[in-house]
Order: C-alpha cells, then sequence, then structure tokens
C-alpha cells in the first residue's frame, strides 16, 4: 500500500515536471512577454529577482507577487495552471525551512503546540520566506512558460556566454526530459508486468535495478549523440538563430521595469 503511493508520487511528479518544463505551447500565445525581445526577458528575470530577494517589507513583495500574476494574464496564460506549477513545490521546499523556524526564532509568544512556543517574529519570518519564495518562483516560470528554449540560448550567445557553458545547458535540458521519459517508461513497463503486489525489500530491489539501467542507457545515448555532433562538423560553436532587434514594446517594458525596481527600493527604505 505504502510503497503503491509512493511509486503513484513520483509517477505523478516526473509527468507534472515533465509537462511543466518542457511545453513550449504557451510560448506560441500572441501575448505581452511571448513578444519581448529574448535578451530583455533574461536581463529582467534577474533584475526582478534579485530586487525581490533584497526585498524585507512583506508588503512590497506581496505587490511584485501581484505583478507576476498580472503579467500573466497580459500574457494570456492560464491563471489556474501559472499558480498549480508555482505552489506545487513551494510546501514541500519551504516547509522544511520556513515551519521549523516559527518554533526557533525569539520574541513574542503567539501560541504554544505541546509546550513549543511559537513567536510573531518566527511567523513574520517564515511568511516573509515564504512570499519572497514564492515571488522568484512565479517570474520564473512566467518567464519560461512565455520564452522558447532555442531564442534563449541565441540570446545568451548574444551575450557572449561561453560556448561550452551554453552547450552543457542544452545538452543537461534535453538529458533531463530524456531522463524523465526513461524513468517513466520504465515504470509503466514494470508496473505492465505485475501480477500482485511487491514487498518492500522486493520493490527496493527492483527500483535499483531500473535506475542502474536508466542511467546506463542514457551514458549509452550520451555517446552516441556525441558521436553525432561530431560527424556533423560540432565544433563547440554556438550559432544564434538569428539578430534581435528592440522595438517600441520592448523599451517600454525597459522602463516600466527598471521604474518598478526603484520605486519599491526607495519604499523600502523610506525615501517615499
Amino acid at each position: 500500500m505504502t510503497m503503491g503511493f509512493i511509486e503513484d508520487t513520483a509517477r505523478e511528479v516526473l509527468e507534472f515536471t515533465t509537462e511543466a518544463v518542457f511545453s513550449e505551447r504557451y510560448a506560441r500565445k500572441d501575448g505581452l512577454l511571448q513578444k519581448l525581445d529574448p535578451r530583455l526577458k533574461i536581463v529582467s528575470l534577474i533584475l526582478l529577482v534579485a530586487t525581490v530577494v533584497s526585498l524585507q517589507d512583506i508588503r512590497v513583495i506581496g505587490a511584485f507577487y501581484l505583478l507576476a500574476l498580472a503579467l500573466a494574464v497580459l500574457s494570456k496564460l492560464p491563471t489556474t495552471e501559472f499558480t498549480k506549477r508555482v505552489w506545487v513545490f513551494i510546501p514541500i521546499f519551504t516547509g522544511v525551512i520556513a515551519i521549523p523556524s516559527i518554533f526557533m526564532l525569539p520574541g513574542e509568544t503567539a501560541f504554544k503546540i505541546l509546550d513549543i512556543r511559537a513567536t510573531w517574529e518566527g511567523i513574520r519570518w517564515a511568511t516573509l520566506f515564504t512570499l519572497r519564495v514564492a515571488t522568484t518562483v512565479s517570474y520564473a516560470v512566467l518567464f519560461t512558460m512565455t520564452s522558447r528554449w532555442n531564442e534563449m540560448v541565441s540570446a545568451l550567445a548574444s551575450f557572449r556566454v561561453p560556448d561550452m557553458v551554453i552547450t552543457i545547458t542544452t545538452l543537461t535540458y534535453r538529458y533531463v526530459f530524456l531522463l524523465a521519459k526513461l524513468l517513466l517508461d520504465a515504470m509503466h513497463a514494470r508496473r505492465a508486468r505485475l501480477v500482485g503486489e511487491l514487498g518492500m525489500m522486493e520493490s527496493w530491489r527492483e527500483a535499483g535495478k531500473h535506475i542502474g539501467a536508466t542511467f546506463i542507457k542514457a551514458n549509452t545515448l550520451g555517446e552516441e549523440l556525441y558521436y553525432a555532433m561530431l560527424s556533423r562538423g560540432y565544433v563547440n560553436e554556438v550559432q544564434p538563430l538569428g539578430e534581435f532587434r528592440f522595438d517600441n514594446l520592448d523599451y517600454a517594458f525597459s522602463a516600466l521595469t527598471a521604474l518598478i525596481v526603484i520605486l519599491a527600493v526607495a519604499f523600502t527604505r523610506g525615501l517615499l
């Protein structure tokens, strides 16, 4: 029962990750962010994320989160799908850090659970941390859903990023998808060949066999891919897809982003 639950959960996570990360159907829509220059989107993403990480005011971070939701609507992204991609992993990763801080940070007592004291300072820090992570992830997911991978690679090449870094990043992106597909195929094949339920030890033993076989297959495919690249003239150079040009929308978005960042920093430091 428990192993079946774990297996079903792992399969759902793999399928969701594959669909969420590698689908580019939203990048083909005629929305606001889809029309922007890929170079501008990279710079804007770095600037917005760096600003949110440096903020200490929950109200300002909340405003940045609402801005991400507004950009999602203007980019014709389904709000439910967008928020699901952001919040499905946040309780797992942030809860490990945020929840203990509620009881560990000193300050005024908010409530008690079995003589364990929770403080208002801990609650504030946990809220700030969770909202900050949710906002930064929202911008990352937003720009990922509205950008095509090939265009982003070409934009990185225009920033003079070393070709080796771009090549490794591209292959990693493709191989995460390949590895997820291999694992899903192995899980479906295993399920199709089962007559009854396996015990815990047998399940772990079978899982180890599948993981080992998956990595061996991935290594073999990697070598074949490298030789295929060499046979086609690969010399560790990334050729951009084409030239990018700024238009009026790009300049307007650049000015708006800079204005929002300046106002947020000024408000946080009490200049407004």
